[in-house]
């Protein structure tokens, strides 16, 4: 790369350039033109005097000097110079660049570049502000909304990290006061007739290492500011996303781990957790598991023990998904234990019969009277194609067994879930996914009405990673079908009632602004649920998410020393209030008779 002399009288001269530009010379909205494509592609061209803005891992973006900007709105004033190498520019520099105009993967670039710094000292143009309004958002989009700020500096003042720092080190960022999330429908375009999500275009992506691997632990909830370049990526041709390549962030972090309340008198916990696949470190031949080595092993329980000890409370019964096998479980169980003494759990598992490493399972304390455990559905099919399919891969669990601590056992029945994926739900096998979540749904329905039917009084809790919203997600009413309580938007596959009376989706009951379990692509949305038959209704007292995952940055996975990132999903607790006479009153509405006033004798 050339350099030239760096005297501030140059820097005058350079500025002063846009009456003397020669016919041969570009500005830059020349080369990136009003559409989404540069008009000069695969043509030698020429800028003077550009100020660099940001420098990335192997090039930089530069800016037409305000003075010599068009004033389009169409038009963008910046454009990135790739080198393939390291830059040894730096922002404030003006410089003269002569390379090829080129689109990669959606990129407007200058590549095989020739660059020579002209002076020093300039100051930066000011950025554009994202805001409420910019970029808009509600779909549908114009295709150069963003394209015309393509390269230029932008700035978030006041934003939040609506999602955390992810393995390949990007966050998410909304420019405004609150995170983004998901809500019901098809995403945009989506499909005639049916309800449509925007798919917040208002998220945008920051990579701290434009793609080089450094990043920032950003944890979502972040009040922050990010000033940058705004760029792509693409991974593939027709695919990519704009995202700011910052050259400054500033945040104030929000409080995790977050835990749940502790249980008040005589109540009583059941919760739901994804242990993001938890496998040991031995090697299943029968299996093609994920073996990890030892000391991640030790590391992966050590967190999990922590987080469900003091994020989740230590609940009575824990719903557990992905997990190998009973003896992973069963190791988890002894590390909390190590951990506490004073805790017992026991593993329960039934390992799915095509010995899926990413099982449901049960742990319950010494608290809980286990009697039975039983797979069900696992001969389930539903037809689709003309073939027939298996609608479980992940058998619900069953639980049978009773509350410890009263005069009398509180009976009950848990059941632990774990049903199919969105995972392509708008892709090429689209339909076959939306077949299998449907069945999996109704079948999951008609169980649980079995069991109400041939017992009123049953006390039924169902929680597991539903990979559902508690609304519908356009294509399937997952949750509204197996409630009983359809999403009056409807959904392709409508809702069948089957289940009366309906169940509770306790999920409902959390906040507004608190109600998710997940976070994908900035957006926070709730996977994983409870929920409860109206014969345990009178006992529910509240539910609660324990804050230690889904807003953590991936890279704190690593870290055995903190709950926090033990796993992607953030666990669902339930609070029950105990019946210790077996009368059917909950313990705290039990109506005792008035105590009798203590007199002081008189002196």
């Amino acid at each position: 790369m050339a350099r030239g002399p760096r005297t501030p009288a140059l820097l005058a001269a350079a500025l002063l350039c846009a009456a003397i530009v020669p016919a041969a010379d570009l500005e830059i909205w020349q080369i990136q033109g009003q559409g989404t494509a540069s008009p000069h592609v695969n043509q030698v061209v020429t800028t003077r005097g550009a100020i660099v803005t940001a420098v990335g891992p192997a090039g930089f973006c530069m800016q037409t000097p305000p003075a010599r900007a068009d004033g389009d709105p169409l038009t963008s004033d910046g454009i990135y110079v790739y080198l393939g190498a390291s830059p040894t520019v730096q922002p404030g520099e003006a410089v003269d660049v002569s390379g090829t105009a080129a689109e990669y993967y959606g990129l407007t670039e200058i590549k095989q570049a020739t660059v020579t710094v002209v002076a020093t000292g300039a100051p930066l143009p000011d950025p554009v502000e994202f805001d409420s309004g910019t970029p808009p958002p509600i779909r549908p989009w114009d295709e150069t909304t963003l394209e015309r700020f393509e390269g230029m500096l932008v700035r978030v003042a006041s934003g939040t990290v609506s999602g955390p720092t992810d393995r390949y080190g990007c966050f998410h960022v909304v420019a405004r006061s609150g995170r983004a999330f998901r809500e019901p429908g098809i995403t945009y375009p989506g499909l005639a007739g049916l309800p449509v999500w925007d798919g917040n275009p208002e998220v945008i992506e920051v990579s701290p290492g434009w793609g080089s691997g450094g990043s920032l632990a950003m944890n979502a909830g972040s009040a922050a500011s990010v000033t940058g370049a705004l760029g792509w990526f693409s991974p593939s041709a027709g695919a990519g996303r704009y995202q700011i390549w910052p050259t400054s962030v500033s945040a104030a972090p929000p409080t995790l781990p977050r835990p749940v309340r502790a249980s008040a008198g005589s109540e009583w916990t059941v919760a739901t957790l994804n242990l993001l696949e938890l496998t040991d470190d031995h090697d299943d031949p029968t299996v093609g598991e994920k073996v990890v080595s030892s000391a991640e092993y030790a590391s992966r329980l050590a967190k999990h023990s922590l987080h469900l000890r003091h994020v989740l409370g230590a609940p009575d019964l824990l719903a557990v998904q992905e997990v190998e096998s009973r003896v992973v479980l069963g190791d988890l169980a002894a590390r909390v234990a190590a951990d506490d003494p004073s805790l017992a759990y026991s593993a329960h598992v039934v390992e799915a019969t095509d010995r899926t490493t990413i099982n449901v399972g049960f742990l319950a304390r010494a608290t809980i009277r286990v009697d039975s455990v039983q797979a069900v559905g696992a001969d389930a099919t539903f037809s689709h194609g003309g073939e027939s399919w298996r609608t479980f891969d992940r058998p619900p669990l069953v639980l049978r067994g009773a509350r410890l601590g009263g005069a009398v056992p509180f009976p009950f029945v848990a059941i632990a879930v774990h049903l199919r994926s969105l995972l392509d739900i708008d892709g090429s096998n689209g339909e076959w996914v939306r077949a299998k979540r449907d069945a999996g749904a109704r079948w999951l329905a008609a169980y649980v009405q079995e069991l109400q039917t041939a017992d009123p009084s049953a006390r039924i809790a169902i929680g597991g990673d539903f990979n559902a919203f508690e609304f519908t997600d356009g294509y399937v009413d997952v949750l509204g079908q197996i409630t009983g309580t359809p999403d009056p938007l409807g959904a392709l596959l409508p809702v069948q009632t089957i289940t009366s009376p309906p169940l509770a989706d306790q999920v409902l009951s959390v906040p507004p602004a608190d109600r998710y379990s997940y976070v994908y692509r900035g957006s926070a949305q709730t996977l994983d649920h409870i929920l409860t038959s109206s014969a345990l209704a009178p006992f529910v007292r509240g539910a609660a998410f324990g804050r230690a995952n889904a807003d953590a940055a991936v890279p704190l996975a690593s870290d055995a020393s903190t709950p926090l990132r033990a796993t992607d999903h953030d666990g669902l607790v339930v609070y029950l209030a105990g019946d210790s006479d077996g009368d059917g009153v909950p313990d705290d509405r039990e109506t005792r008779p008035p105590r009798r006033a203590l007199r002081r004798a008189s002196p």
